[in-house]
Formats: C-alpha cells, sequence, structure tokens
C-alpha cells in the first residue's frame, strides 16, 4: 500500500486523531451544496456544506448535517424546513459566498420562494424544498432529515465536487 497511512484513533493524540480523520474524510469526494432557510426574524439565512445525501424515494427523504457551533443552526431548529440548493461547477464564487463571516451571503442574488418559504437559489445543478422530518445529535453535529416537498433539476451542468480541502472538476458525459 505504497503512501498509505493507517492511524488507530486511540484518543491519546486528539488533534493527530482529528487531523488524520479530516484527512481520511477528505479522501470522498462530495458534491458542494449551499443549504437555506429563515430565521426566527423571517431573514434568510443560509451555508455551504457537503454533508448532503440522499436517504429515501418512498417518502422523500435527504439529509444534510450542520456543526453545534454554526451561526445557522438556530435558524434551522427554529424554522422546519430548508433548502438544499446542488451547485455546478460554474458556482464556486456562491460556493465561497456562503462561507463569509458578516456578510450579506445573499447579496446579488434574486432567490425564488417555494412551498417551504425556504430561498430557493436559481440557477443551481439541482434544489431540493424540504420540511424538517426528523433532526438528532451526532457527535458534533446535527443531522436534519428533511421530507423533500419540491425538486427541480438541471442536469446540463457538470457537478461542483469537493476533494482532499479543494474544489474540484468532473466532466460528465
Amino acid at each position: 500500500m505504497s503512501g498509505a497511512h493507517i492511524f488507530d484513533l486511540d484518543g491519546n493524540d486528539p488533534t493527530a486523531d482529528g487531523r488524520a480523520l479530516r484527512d481520511a474524510f477528505g479522501c470522498f469526494t462530495t458534491g458542494v451544496t449551499v443549504v437555506t432557510t429563515l430565521n426566527q426574524a423571517g431573514e434568510r439565512v443560509g451555508f455551504t456544506a457537503n454533508s448532503f445525501a440522499s436517504v429515501s424515494l418512498d417518502p422523500p427523504l435527504a439529509l444534510m448535517c450542520i456543526g453545534h457551533d454554526a451561526s445557522c443552526l438556530p435558524a434551522l431548529e427554529a424554522s422546519g424546513f430548508f433548502a438544499i440548493n446542488v451547485l455546478h461547477v460554474d458556482q464556486q464564487v456562491l460556493s465561497r459566498q456562503f462561507t463569509a463571516k458578516n456578510a450579506d451571503r445573499f447579496e446579488g442574488l434574486t432567490p425564488e420562494v417555494w412551498k417551504t418559504g425556504a430561498p430557493i437559489i436559481p440557477g443551481c445543478m439541482a434544489n431540493f424544498d424540504c420540511e424538517t422530518h426528523y433532526a438528532f445529535d451526532a457527535g458534533d453535529h446535527r443531522v436534519f432529515v428533511g421530507k423533500v416537498l419540491k425538486v427541480g433539476y438541471d442536469p446540463g451542468h457538470e457537478p461542483l465536487v469537493f476533494l482532499r480541502g479543494g474544489y474540484r472538476r468532473v466532466h460528465t458525459d
């Protein structure tokens, strides 16, 4: 196994264990999404996330995860709904925009509103409008399973993906 790294995550060196686990997770290619909702004042909030997965077709369920220390968590908890906006390769700047601190992450955007009221970012590769079906804690994150109420997609784009700490391109046929 040339170049392979193997670590026991025994807790004796939490910093090294965390780095090894992060590097290993980074070997899994993920899509890039922007998750959006409204806070209790009705203001739009959103964040970039790569922790998204399909769960079930019947009923239609998808999940995403957010860290316990994330500023958007209280809005997700209170609203009971969220949208997952799947980004394509030409939306890398948008992905970074939704990681900015102390900035209007929706600047320059005119979101649509579907069934739940969560902001839907137009022009994405896919959009999922979800009501919170179930939420639970898992380690240092909160997992939200959403019932998908409306979906839209445009497969005519290459996806924006994240691998080993950076954005990548995937050429599709």
